[in-house]
Order: C-alpha cells, then sequence, then structure tokens
C-alpha cells in the first residue's frame, strides 16, 4: 500500500494532481494535523484540497494526536520549537502519521510518498524507506508550480505552522499583518518559555523586538525587500 504524506503545500498538492492525472499512483493521502498550522493552510485543506479529492476520488484521511495540540504541548512544556531539532514534526506528524497506518492497516506493507522534489535529492537521502515521486520525474518546485497552475488550482502557501523557527522574516511579518492574534499569540510563547529571552523564534532577534522595530517604516524596510507592508503577502517567498 502507498501512501502520500500531505502536507498541503506546493509539493504534495503537485502530486494530488499528478495522482488525478494518473502520471502517480498511491492508495490514498493523509494529512497530519498539529492544530497549529496556518490559517491559509487550513482554509485550502477545506476549499481545494477536499473538493479536488472528492471529484477524482482520491481517499483523504485527516490524522491528529491525541492530547494538547502542538502549540499547547509547548507551552506546557515551557518550551518552543528548535531549529536543530526538528521534534514537534516527529512527534506531530510522523508519529501520528505512523500511529493512524497501524490502527487501520495493521498488516499492510506501507510504503510513505513524500513530496520532496528535484533538487531537494540530498534532503532526501537522510531519510529512507519512502518514495519521491517528483526526484523521479524530474519535477522541481517551479514545476510543482505549474502543474497546480494548468490544473485550474490556487497556488497553496507554504505549509508550517505559524510559530514555526524555520519560517523567514518575512513570513513572521506575513503574520503580524495578517493575524495580528496568532503572532501575539506566538510571541506569548516564546516569552513562556523558561530560556526567554536568550532563547527566540526567529534567526535573530525576538518577536517582541520584530514587532516594535516594524513599527517605524524605516525599521521594516531593512527586513523586507520591498518597502510597503501591504506588499508582503505578494512577496514569492512567503507564498512558497
Amino acid at each position: 500500500m502507498k501512501v502520500l504524506s500531505l502536507g498541503a503545500g506546493v509539493n504534495s498538492t503537485a502530486l494530488l494532481v499528478l495522482k488525478a492525472q494518473g502520471k502517480v499512483d498511491f492508495d490514498f493521502a493523509i494529512f497530519a494535523d498539529t492544530g497549529g498550522e496556518q490559517p491559509e493552510t487550513y482554509d485550502y485543506l477545506e476549499k481545494t484540497i477536499k473538493p479536488f479529492c472528492e471529484k477524482h476520488k482520491i481517499k483523504l484521511a485527516i490524522a491528529k494526536r491525541e492530547g494538547p495540540d502542538l502549540f499547547n504541548q509547548y507551552w506546557n512544556d515551557k518550551l518552543i520549537p528548535f531549529r536543530m531539532y526538528r521534534s514537534c514534526t516527529d512527534k506531530f506528524k510522523i508519529r501520528v502519521i505512523k500511529k493512524f497506518l497501524l490502527q487501520n492497516y495493521p498488516n499492510e506493507n506501507i510504503v510513505s510518498l513524500i513530496g520532496y522534489c528535484k533538487g531537494e535529492e540530498k534532503r532526501a537521502e537522510h531519510n529512507c524507506g519512502f518514495e519521491a515521486p517528483l526526484i523521479e520525474l524530474g519535477i522541481d518546485r517551479e514545476g510543482c508550480k505549474t502543474i497546480i497552475a494548468k490544473a485550474g488550482l490556487p497556488l497553496p502557501m507554504k505549509s508550517g505552522c505559524f510559530f514555526c523557527p524555520h519560517q523567514p522574516m518575512k513570513s513572521w511579518l506575513n503574520l503580524l499583518k495578517n493575524h495580528p492574534d496568532l503572532y501575539a499569540k506566538a510571541e506569548t510563547l516564546e516569552k513562556n518559555t523558561r530560556r526567554y529571552p536568550r532563547l527566540f523564534l526567529p534567526y535573530d532577534c525576538t518577536l517582541e523586538a520584530l514587532r516594535k522595530g516594524i513599527q517605524d517604516q524605516k525599521s521594516m524596510c531593512t527586513f523586507l525587500s520591498s518597502c510597503s507592508f501591504c506588499e508582503i503577502e505578494d512577496n514569492e517567498e512567503v507564498r512558497g
């Protein structure tokens, strides 16, 4: 049995389209819900991915870890996600999917499909026991975007939780502009950690410092290639 690990981002969405076109084969797709994904990701899942899967008769499963969601788990532990060790991916995605598969398909030999694309060969080498159809087909990220566009689907935002430390500075600014409530929530999580302010979510400053700094238009421009806050969502790096 082949299962697509669906992140609801560009690469995995392209694999859904390729499945509908008969160019990639898998039995069903599974989305691991951490409870902390970007609002745009949940919106895309509901308004684009679910209807597309239903139309093309692609089975879609959604799995979620029992107990506190990702944010509340970090809050309870007085920790924040750490860039050098992606425990959140392991505990809230990989293990969740494995548990779902063991409970529902205990006697099946499972092969996972992951959306690594051409150009990510080295990244794929660090993992084993899965297939990467996009690499096999020679499709890079731009190719994935083209596949999605030709299928008549909107381009999804880069997937990831709203307080992910791996997101670029422009994504933090995008969060502050479009979802100030979630930015404030991430800021409280950061301050709740036992090592604050020595440990913080962005690469080079605390969320509080970033928020206060961009109140001045001149300060904001040091983080952006454009000069207008209202243009952040149009930046390619933010959209993923």
